[in-house]
C-alpha cells in the first residue's frame, strides 16, 4: 500500500517542491526527504481532509524550513576554491557531458520555475487535471474543494501561466494576451 501511494503522490510533491531545489538531481533528494517526514508526521493526518493535501502541506513545509535554513547558513569559500568552483574542474558534474538534450533541460527548467511561481493551490490543479489527467472531480476530492472550485482555480492559474513572458517566449506567443 506504501509504494502505491508514493508511486501515486510523488510526481505531485516533486512538482510541488521543485521550485525549492537547483536542479532535478537535488528535488530527487529533496522527494526522499519529503517521504520521511510525511512518514514521521503520519500521526498528525486528522483525516478531515485529503491525505494527498495533507501531504503536499507537510512536504512544501519541510522545503521552506530547508529554504530558511540555508538563507541563514553562510558559505565561506576558501580563497583557492573560488577558481575550480567559477572555472569547474573538468572532471566535475559540471563538466560532465550532458545525458539529456540541453534545450529540453532548459525548456523543462522554464516551465518548473513557471509552475513554481503559481500558488499552491494554482499549481496543484494544474498537475493534476493537465499533467496528471486526473478527473475534476478527482482533483476536487484530492485539493479539498468543489469541482466548480477546481474548474475556477484551472482558469485562474492558465491565466497566470498565459501571462508570463518567460513561457510565451518558449512557447512562441501561446495563447497570449492581447
Amino acid at each position: 500500500m506504501l509504494t502505491e501511494l508514493v508511486r501515486e503522490l510523488s510526481p505531485r510533491i516533486w512538482v510541488a517542491i521543485r521550485r525549492y531545489a537547483r536542479d532535478d538531481d537535488q528535488s530527487d533528494d529533496l522527494l526522499q526527504d519529503c517521504w520521511v517526514r510525511i512518514l514521521e508526521r503520519l500521526d498528525t493526518y486528522r483525516r478531515d481532509g485529503s491525505f494527498a493535501a495533507w501531504a503536499l502541506e507537510v512536504s512544501r513545509n519541510l522545503c521552506r524550513m530547508k529554504a530558511r535554513a540555508r538563507k541563514r547558513a553562510v558559505e565561506v569559500v576558501p580563497v583557492r576554491n573560488v577558481d575550480e568552483q567559477a572555472g569547474g574542474d573538468p572532471g566535475s558534474a559540471a563538466g560532465s557531458p550532458q545525458t539529456e538534450d540541453p534545450r529540453r533541460e532548459s525548456r523543462k527548467r522554464v516551465v518548473y520555475a513557471a509552475l513554481g511561481r503559481l500558488p499552491d493551490r494554482e499549481r496543484d490543479v494544474i498537475v493534476l487535471r493537465l499533467l496528471e489527467g486526473r478527473t475534476t472531480a478527482e482533483a476536487a476530492e484530492i485539493v479539498g474543494v468543489s469541482e466548480r472550485a477546481v474548474r475556477m482555480i484551472l482558469v485562474r492559474g492558465m491565466t497566470r501561466l498565459r501571462q508570463m513572458e518567460e513561457l510565451r517566449e518558449l512557447l512562441g506567443g501561446w495563447n497570449a494576451p492581447k
